[in-house]
């Protein structure tokens, strides 16, 4: 599935932010040293994630927006 290039529930253009989203993401990945290990919320705090400073950077405050970006799974190299 290709990204959707506005965010089904608000509008919000979300096309031209997918490539930076995912190298960026990545990219402090690599400097912090996480992996892909699970994040565990107990409700007493919410952690600092990589994902979470990219949206924040972006300027993507919406949690429907947000859901695209971090649902979304990219099949277009598959096809």
């Amino acid at each position: 599935m290709i990204i959707p290039i506005r965010c089904m529930n608000c509008g919000f253009v979300l096309g031209d932010k997918w490539r930076y989203y995912q190298h960026r993401v990545a990219q402090l990945r690599n400097e912090s040293g996480l992996g892909k290990e699970p994040v565990y919320i107990d409700g007493t705090s919410i952690p600092d994630t990589p994902e979470r400073k990219v949206f924040d950077e972006l300027g993507i405050v919406r949690y429907c927006c947000r859901k695209h970006l971090l649902t979304h799974r990219d099949l277009i190299d598959k096809i």
